[in-house]
């Protein structure tokens, strides 16, 4: 059962324009966090109808990458590990791998570099076909710790433009919209191809232009993360997304492999 809905609502014409339009569906997620980084494509899919559903679950993973964080550039969870919130990941070789242990911050996921490399690290959500995909990514310089917490933040657009999921995007490359789901668990929300999205006018929405800057809409940054005791054995929220459309038929999301 999902913990999180956004329902997607739109007409026949628009449904049938953006197929013949080759247009995607594409999501990204919000994190609150101390430091400077960079969103990612969390999610794309092909499979939409008149309404379609965005729903996930409460998985979380932490991540390593060798790589750098480069705008356009693809960022790969070489190694992933389950991690609960207020739990860490210790980074203890040059390679990236580690261990999670059950300390950290509550409400938020740790990554601490026990070495002396730099890496690339984020947060994965586990695919229903078991693949992660990571939807943010910061520097992870030697001897430090990366402080990370989700936040129920979406971000959905359409677009003709074909961009893999754990791209660093830095801009929005179509008009979207920003659904908040902090305190609820569905939202409804309407997209008209010439009109653009609509929500009510609720304050839990809010419009993105094509062009505007995603990193102050998608990584909050805050001076303090979250500063809770932990509770020990305590499992929190993560983020695991299946699309449905029209009748319930799953949707493609992630690589594109069907649910």
């Amino acid at each position: 059962m999902a913990d999180y809905q956004i329902e997607i609502d739109m007409s026949e014409e628009t449904v049938d324009a953006l197929d013949s339009g080759n247009f995607v569906l594409y999501g990204f997620k919000g994190v609150r966090t101390t430091l400077a980084g960079a969103p990612l494509v969390w999610f794309q899919s092909t499979n939409f109808a008149t309404n379609t559903y965005v729903d996930w679950t409460v998985d979380y993973e932490t991540y390593t990458f060798s790589g750098a964080i480069i705008p356009g550039g693809v960022i790969r969870a070489s190694n992933h590990y389950p991690t609960e919130l207020g739990s860490t990941l210790n980074v203890t070789s040059d390679k990236g791998t580690g261990s999670v242990v059950q300390e950290g911050t509550s409400g938020a996921l740790s990554i601490h570099n026990l070495t002396n490399k730099q890496f690339t690290c984020g947060i994965s959500q586990k695919q229903f076909t078991g693949a992660s995909t990571p939807m943010c990514a910061f520097p992870l310089y030697g001897q430090h710790v990366d402080v990370i917490a989700p936040i129920e933040r979406v971000l959905l657009m359409f677009s003709s433009m074909a961009v893999n999921t754990g791209t660093v995007i830095e801009k929005a490359y179509s008009p979207g919209i920003l659904v908040d789901l902090t305190g609820a668990r569905n939202r409804t929300v309407s997209y008209d191809i010439n009109a653009g999205w609509s929500w009510g006018s609720a304050p839990w929405g809010r419009a993105v232009p094509a062009n505007a800057k995603l990193v102050p809409l998608l990584v909050e940054a805050t001076p303090d993360v979250l500063d809770e005791p932990v509770v020990p054995g305590a499992r929190e929220p993560g983020a695991g997304v299946t699309l449905t459309a029209g009748t319930g038929v799953p949707a493609t999301a992630g690589n594109g492999v069907p649910a």
